[in-house]
């Protein structure tokens, strides 16, 4: 079993006790860690066109004193903050700057399809976005100065939130736990514990972000994909109905066989489950969709791609797109922006390589052509965009 940072748990062990039960403080998960990008490197990421980032400020002690700026933002922006009081955050930065993954490989023990990105902050002394709850695990690393950390005890499903803010700021917050992080340091928050995280002089936090998706999301999911494949037309029946009282009324038994109609609805639909949890977890961020394209290119032959690989030719896989696989008796499917792409069953081996490693060179090239199925699948994947030619 692989150790699980220094907590003196393995990875398994962390599972089991803390993931998605309750919070975990590591000091030094990552030792004598520097940030390899700084402040003034955030700030241009901030202000270019097809980043996602905002700008949070507090200018006093009551719940209207919040500001929002969404990005990009620009040189004015930053040359009018104050000293104190505010925060810079800028989502996907493993996908702009894919260098940084490596910070992602100690947590790839997760499945990558519930990874939503590494989202970095900077604050100066007082820099807050409040207390709040978020709805997915999240790994905070301190990469800079130090930040104190306020967290609640229990989590809250139904938070009571400060109205008329373009921010999700709790009412009502109740501290039970107190730390501060200095760099290396790492907290690990299971979904809805409220947290409130300040900075005590100039920081940089990263924070590692697992996306679940909702009920009502998979449901929608599934029932679009029964849509596409014609399936659930079974009607509602009631061939136990028994006489009503009221005519007009809606029995518990009615309830009963409405429940069992709708079971019976995502039974029928396991055989597709997989498809519709690969493509629903791949889509692309609709604020990554235009750079995640800019890679596409016309679809290449298999010899085209041998010869480009002969030449000492690499392959690298675009962060921008997210990939994930499932495979059943008959045959493999890869997942890539919402989309599902077949390979046979013998090509199934393949697919680790298909959406798992960050480059693909000529031997990596050499064993997949073993499988035909495969071979053309990465051809697509090139035309897609999901690979291209470092």
């Amino acid at each position: 079993m692989i150790n699980f940072f220094n907590t003196g748990l393995n990875q398994q062990q962390f599972l089991e006790q803390y993931w998605q039960k309750k919070p975990l403080l590591i000091r030094q998960a990552f030792t004598d860690f520097v940030s390899p990008i700084s402040p003034e490197e955030l700030a241009g990421l901030a202000c270019e066109e097809d980043i996602e980032s905002r700008l949070i400020e507090e200018h006093g002690q009551d719940d209207n004193s919040w500001q929002v700026t969404c990005g990009p933002l620009t040189e004015d922006d930053f040359a009018r903050l104050p000293a104190t009081h505010w925060t810079v955050l800028v989502q996907d930065v493993d996908k702009h700057l894919p260098e940084l993954q490596y910070l992602l490989e100690p947590f790839r023990f997760i499945p990558d399809w519930r990874r939503d990105d590494l989202m970095i902050s900077y604050a100066p002394e007082f820099g807050t976005v409040g207390p709040h709850t978020d709805g997915y695990d999240v790994f905070l690393l301190q990469a800079m100065g130090a930040r104190r950390w306020q967290i609640g005890g229990q989590p809250i499903r139904e938070a009571k939130l400060v109205d008329g803010l373009g921010l999700q700021i709790l009412a009502e917050f109740t501290v039970e736990q107190t730390w501060d992080l200095q760099p290396g340091d790492m907290l690990y928050l299971p979904p809805h514990f409220a947290h409130h995280g300040v900075a005590l002089n100039d920081c940089m936090t990263f924070s590692i972000g697992f996306r679940a998706p909702t009920q009502v999301e998979m449901l929608d999911a599934v029932v679009n994909n029964l849509l596409e494949r014609q399936l659930g037309k079974a009607e509602y029946s009631d061939p136990d109905l028994l006489l009503n009282k009221h005519s007009s009324e809606i029995d518990a038994q009615a309830l009963v066989r409405l429940k069992q109609m709708l079971h019976q609805a995502i039974d029928d639909a396991e055989p597709i489950l997989a498809r519709v949890l690969g493509k629903m977890v791949t889509e692309t961020k609709p604020s990554l969709a235009a750079l995640a394209t800019e890679a596409a290119t016309e679809l290449e032959e298999v010899d085209q791609v041998h010869a480009l690989f002969e030449q000492g030719e690499i392959l690298q896989r675009n962060p921008y797109f997210r990939f994930a696989w499932s495979a059943n008796v008959i045959s493999g499917q890869l997942y890539m922006s919402g989309e599902v792409y077949e390979v046979d069953v013998q090509g199934v081996k393949y697919l680790p390589l298909l959406t798992e490693q960050a480059i693909l060179t000529n031997s990596d090239w050499q064993e997949i052509l073993k499988n035909q199925s495969s071979a053309l699948l990465l051809c697509q994947l090139i035309a897609e965009g999901g690979w291209f030619w470092a």
